[in-house]
Protein backbone atom coordinates (compact mmCIF):
# COMPACT_ATOMS: atom_id res chain seq x y z
CA UNK A 1 0.00 0.00 0.00
CA UNK A 2 1.14 3.37 -0.86
CA UNK A 3 2.19 6.28 1.84
CA UNK A 4 1.20 8.97 -0.27
CA UNK A 5 -2.44 10.23 1.01
CA UNK A 6 -4.82 10.18 -1.75
CA UNK A 7 -6.99 13.09 -0.02
CA UNK A 8 -3.79 15.58 -0.62
CA UNK A 9 -5.46 18.67 -2.72
CA UNK A 10 -2.85 18.06 -5.86
CA UNK A 11 -4.20 14.60 -6.44
CA UNK A 12 -7.84 14.98 -6.14
CA UNK A 13 -7.88 17.69 -8.52
CA UNK A 14 -5.54 15.59 -10.57
CA UNK A 15 -7.84 12.84 -10.47
CA UNK A 16 -11.09 15.24 -10.97
CA UNK A 17 -9.51 16.38 -14.39
CA UNK A 18 -11.63 14.19 -16.70
CA UNK A 19 -14.03 11.73 -14.55
CA UNK A 20 -17.56 10.66 -16.74
CA UNK A 21 -19.62 7.61 -17.17
CA UNK A 22 -20.82 6.21 -21.13
CA UNK A 23 -24.63 6.61 -20.90
CA UNK A 24 -25.66 9.95 -18.88
CA UNK A 25 -27.67 8.39 -16.25
CA UNK A 26 -28.97 4.66 -17.46
CA UNK A 27 -26.58 3.12 -14.82
CA UNK A 28 -27.38 -0.43 -16.66
CA UNK A 29 -26.04 0.86 -19.64
CA UNK A 30 -22.81 2.54 -18.21
CA UNK A 31 -22.18 -0.68 -16.35
CA UNK A 32 -22.38 -2.74 -19.87
CA UNK A 33 -20.10 -0.04 -21.77
CA UNK A 34 -17.55 -0.13 -18.61
CA UNK A 35 -17.69 -3.58 -19.36
CA UNK A 36 -16.83 -3.67 -23.27
CA UNK A 37 -14.27 -0.87 -22.74
CA UNK A 38 -12.07 -3.12 -19.93
CA UNK A 39 -12.50 -6.40 -22.44
CA UNK A 40 -11.11 -4.05 -24.94
CA UNK A 41 -14.15 -4.20 -27.27
CA UNK A 42 -15.10 -0.60 -26.79
CA UNK A 43 -12.37 1.62 -27.71
CA UNK A 44 -14.11 4.80 -28.62
CA UNK A 45 -16.58 7.03 -27.48
CA UNK A 46 -18.16 9.97 -28.83
CA UNK A 47 -18.93 13.31 -27.54
CA UNK A 48 -21.60 16.05 -28.18
CA UNK A 49 -21.70 18.68 -27.48
CA UNK A 50 -17.36 19.23 -27.97
CA UNK A 51 -16.45 21.08 -24.62
CA UNK A 52 -15.09 24.68 -25.28
CA UNK A 53 -12.49 24.87 -23.70
CA UNK A 54 -11.42 21.27 -23.94
CA UNK A 55 -10.28 20.40 -20.65
CA UNK A 56 -8.23 16.42 -21.85
CA UNK A 57 -5.70 15.56 -24.89
CA UNK A 58 -4.34 13.15 -26.25
CA UNK A 59 -2.54 10.95 -23.74
CA UNK A 60 -4.85 11.86 -20.53
CA UNK A 61 -5.99 9.70 -18.45
CA UNK A 62 -9.70 9.46 -17.42
CA UNK A 63 -11.66 7.48 -14.95
CA UNK A 64 -14.29 5.50 -16.35
CA UNK A 65 -17.39 5.44 -13.28
CA UNK A 66 -19.74 2.57 -13.14
CA UNK A 67 -23.52 2.68 -13.30
CA UNK A 68 -23.46 3.69 -9.65
CA UNK A 69 -20.90 6.13 -10.19
CA UNK A 70 -17.84 4.72 -8.99
CA UNK A 71 -14.70 4.05 -10.61
CA UNK A 72 -14.20 1.43 -12.65
CA UNK A 73 -11.34 1.97 -14.91
CA UNK A 74 -8.79 4.07 -15.79
CA UNK A 75 -8.48 4.77 -19.95
CA UNK A 76 -5.95 6.63 -22.08
CA UNK A 77 -6.92 9.05 -25.04
CA UNK A 78 -5.46 7.91 -28.02
CA UNK A 79 -7.08 10.32 -30.92
CA UNK A 80 -9.31 12.92 -30.91
CA UNK A 81 -11.13 14.08 -34.69
CA UNK A 82 -13.68 16.31 -34.89
CA UNK A 83 -16.32 15.83 -37.84
CA UNK A 84 -19.90 16.69 -38.40
CA UNK A 85 -21.99 13.40 -37.07
CA UNK A 86 -22.99 12.36 -40.92
CA UNK A 87 -18.89 12.12 -41.26
CA UNK A 88 -18.25 10.04 -38.65
CA UNK A 89 -16.24 6.88 -39.77
CA UNK A 90 -17.72 3.29 -40.50
CA UNK A 91 -14.51 1.55 -38.67
CA UNK A 92 -14.82 4.22 -35.18
CA UNK A 93 -18.42 3.43 -35.18
CA UNK A 94 -17.85 -0.10 -35.29
CA UNK A 95 -15.50 0.90 -32.15
CA UNK A 96 -17.74 1.75 -30.42
CA UNK A 97 -19.23 -1.61 -29.76
CA UNK A 98 -22.59 -0.55 -30.12
CA UNK A 99 -23.53 -2.88 -33.28
CA UNK A 100 -23.46 -1.98 -36.59
CA UNK A 101 -22.98 1.32 -38.47
CA UNK A 102 -26.70 2.27 -38.52
CA UNK A 103 -27.38 1.36 -35.14
CA UNK A 104 -24.23 3.55 -34.21
CA UNK A 105 -25.75 6.60 -35.87
CA UNK A 106 -29.68 5.59 -34.61
CA UNK A 107 -28.43 5.13 -31.19
CA UNK A 108 -26.28 8.47 -30.83
CA UNK A 109 -29.64 10.39 -32.55
CA UNK A 110 -31.94 8.76 -29.88
CA UNK A 111 -29.63 9.68 -26.98
CA UNK A 112 -28.45 12.80 -27.56
CA UNK A 113 -31.94 14.43 -28.21
CA UNK A 114 -33.27 12.27 -25.07
CA UNK A 115 -30.80 14.07 -23.28
CA UNK A 116 -31.89 17.27 -24.71
CA UNK A 117 -35.14 16.78 -23.19
CA UNK A 118 -33.93 16.71 -19.81
CA UNK A 119 -33.16 20.71 -20.47
CA UNK A 120 -35.44 23.38 -20.13
CA UNK A 121 -36.75 24.37 -23.63
CA UNK A 122 -35.32 27.12 -24.47
CA UNK A 123 -31.59 25.67 -24.09
CA UNK A 124 -32.14 22.31 -26.23
CA UNK A 125 -30.45 22.08 -29.07
CA UNK A 126 -31.60 19.48 -31.98
CA UNK A 127 -28.99 16.38 -32.95
CA UNK A 128 -28.02 15.38 -36.08
CA UNK A 129 -26.20 15.28 -39.43
CA UNK A 130 -24.91 18.77 -39.04
CA UNK A 131 -23.98 18.29 -35.40
CA UNK A 132 -19.98 18.84 -34.42
CA UNK A 133 -19.01 15.63 -32.71
CA UNK A 134 -15.44 14.56 -30.89
CA UNK A 135 -14.87 11.43 -32.08
CA UNK A 136 -12.11 9.76 -29.20
CA UNK A 137 -10.23 6.56 -29.41
CA UNK A 138 -8.67 5.65 -26.23
CA UNK A 139 -7.27 2.22 -24.43
CA UNK A 140 -7.96 0.93 -21.30
CA UNK A 141 -5.08 1.47 -18.84
CA UNK A 142 -6.44 -0.05 -15.84
CA UNK A 143 -7.70 -2.61 -15.13
CA UNK A 144 -6.05 -5.19 -17.61
CA UNK A 145 -7.70 -7.22 -19.61
CA UNK A 146 -8.31 -10.75 -18.51
CA UNK A 147 -5.89 -11.95 -21.43
CA UNK A 148 -3.63 -9.73 -20.33
CA UNK A 149 -4.23 -10.62 -16.63
CA UNK A 150 -3.41 -14.72 -17.51
CA UNK A 151 -0.31 -13.58 -19.57
CA UNK A 152 1.01 -12.06 -16.50
CA UNK A 153 0.59 -15.05 -14.41
CA UNK A 154 1.82 -17.35 -16.67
Amino acid sequence: MSAVDPSRPDIVAFMAKDIFNFSGDNAALADEKLALAIQGKKSATTSWPIPDPMHWGVGDLSIILDGNGAPGAVMRTTSFVRCLFRDVAEDFALAEAEGDYNEYREGHIWFYNAEEQKKPEAQRQLFGDDSMVLCERFEVIYPPKPAEVRKEAA
